[in-house]
């Protein structure tokens, strides 16, 4: 049974939602960025040895493993740099 077009234009926003999903990669890139500013800020000014690095691992985590490997990067950076 061939799909009609109708249905399959019909179904595209049910599928994506009203945003397109290239969206979410701009979105998700955004928030590395922010991620690793913050990070960067407070690395630095609790002077640790690397702000740089830290600022770089919790962007890349957060880009690449997104809410799981950025909380999982949070928690290593909690337990050597925050907490005192």
């Amino acid at each position: 049974m061939p799909l009609d077009s109708a249905l399959v234009a019909a179904t595209h926003p049910l599928q994506f939602g009203v945003l397109d999903p290239g969206l979410f990669g701009l979105l998700n890139v955004v928030v590395a960025i922010v991620v690793g500013y913050f990070t960067y800020q407070d690395a630095k000014t609790r002077r640790t040895d690397s702000p740089k690095l830290w600022a770089g691992a919790m962007a890349l985590a957060s880009l690449l493993l997104n809410l799981l490997g950025f909380l999982l990067a949070f928690a290593v950076y909690y337990v050597v740099v925050i907490r005192d």
